[in-house]
């Protein structure tokens, strides 16, 4: 074998593995937004307008970025500090900047929901399209860092693949991933800077996205509860 295929799971894989997968689902906490009766429109508004601080469960949205980002951090640490494959190191490195964003956006929050509140959309209305604030820059990174991270994974999965051999359910699970988030993570991104006309349905996009990234996430944790094994055995 090479490329440390059959290394075990040690105890510092399965914790860090399952606390990675529980804040991949929990990263898709807007799903509950239903029971918790908030009036924010799926349709029109950001998911990080459920964080604003004028929003009744505000708090209860920025724990839950908080704790994935710290979990995120964790695990890009566990990571980078594995020998072997340099594509999973700066996977690793592309899920710390996932994190350090997440946190960020934690820091500084949306003070309105635009979507909700006249006067809120009007102020964000009258910014030009290169008047970023924190949380722009915070989102934008993010984005970035979390497709670099897919593919970077998918492709340390792939090395030594022949082409008579199928796609591990890693790599069908990031290559799923990668246009479900890369895609709306683009058009969230144009809408917010020039406008694309998708104020109707930016809402649903982005939701398809954090829910891709919800996936990402748990797929990684699973990989380093087994072990971090993310070059395939070879002969």
């Amino acid at each position: 074998m090479r490329g440390g295929a059959a290394r075990s799971a040690t105890t510092a894989d399965r914790l860090v593995g399952w606390a990675t997968v529980v804040a991949g689902g929990v990263y898709s906490a807007f799903l509950v937004t239903p029971l918790l009766g908030t009036r924010l429109d799926p349709g029109r508004s950001y998911v990080s307008e459920l964080a604003a601080l004028d929003q009744p469960h505000a708090l209860v949205f920025r724990t839950v970025d908080a704790v994935v980002g710290l979990v995120v951090v964790v695990a890009a640490w566990h990571l980078v500090r594995r020998p072997g494959v340099r594509a999973v190191r700066w996977a690793g490195a592309a899920l710390g900047l996932f994190g350090v964003a997440t946190l960020l956006d934690v820091a500084a929050p949306m003070t309105c929901a635009p979507s909700a509140d006249a006067a809120c959309a009007a102020a964000e209305a009258s910014r030009t399209a290169l008047a970023f604030g924190v949380h722009e820059v915070t989102s934008v990174a993010a984005n970035g860092a979390a497709i670099v991270a897919a593919v970077l994974l998918a492709v340390a999965r792939s090395r030594g693949r022949t082409a008579d051999q199928p796609a591990s359910p890693l790599e069908g699970a990031m290559l799923v991933g990668l246009p479900l988030v890369a895609v709306p993570g683009l058009l969230v991104v144009l809408e917010e800077t020039v406008g694309l006309g998708l104020d109707g349905v930016v809402g649903h996009v982005q939701r398809v996205q954090v829910l891709a990234l919800s996936g990402v996430l748990v797929t990684i944790g699973l990989v380093v509860l087994r072990g971090s094994r993310w070059v395939r055995r070879r002969p």
